[in-house]
């Protein structure tokens, strides 16, 4: 049993190993493409295309960091993923987020806003892309859950810690699958 499970996780690494050079080849296309589109080298792009363009390139970078995660399988099979904590400035945190969902929002007919309590400090330390990845998939469920009316990203000061909040018109979680989601 014990040389199954030790071939098996052989296997997977490197079945990781092949996905990771073939998930990376067409992202760093995608990376460089968006890129120079961005650049708009021949001052034929409207703002908006440019804002698209650094959307996707920023989409494609945060997916390249993902994949990276997955693929370090010392961290996955230790049970343990490091937290880089660093300092993180809300607004720049909150603009990467509207900027990268407003899009989907705004196909559906949706609004899509952030507020932000007076007492909110600008500057907090946390691990950048873990925070940024957790209200990416709170808020893109939200959007994709909702069929009218709007989505809210709300930061603001709850029992001295700061804390982040999701609301949307959409249909919600019911009760009962509180527990196993929260």
């Amino acid at each position: 049993k014990a040389q199954q499970l030790s071939q098996a996780s052989q296997y997977k690494t490197e079945f990781l190993a092949n996905m990771s050079h073939e998930l990376r080849t067409p992202m760093n296309a995608i990376l460089l493409l968006s890129r120079l589109l961005a650049e708009n080298p021949d001052a034929n792009l409207t703002p908006r295309q440019i804002e698209f363009a650094n959307t996707i390139h920023g989409a494609g970078s945060d997916l390249l960091r993902l994949i990276d995660d997955i693929l370090d399988l010392s961290k996955i099979e230790a049970g343990r993923a490091e937290v880089e904590a660093g300092p993180v400035v809300l607004a720049e945190l909150l603009g990467d987020l509207e900027q990268a969902l407003g899009p989907q929002a705004e196909e559906k007919g949706l609004t899509l806003a952030v507020e932000i309590s007076a007492d909110v400090p600008s500057t907090i330390t946390s691990d950048m892309q873990r925070l940024q990845q957790v209200l990416r998939n709170l808020l893109a469920n939200a959007v994709k859950f909702t069929d009218t009316g709007g989505v809210t990203l709300q930061v603001g000061r709850a029992g001295g810690l700061l804390a982040f909040a999701v609301r949307d018109t959409g249909i919600g979680i019911p009760a009962d699958k509180h527990d196993r989601l929260f």
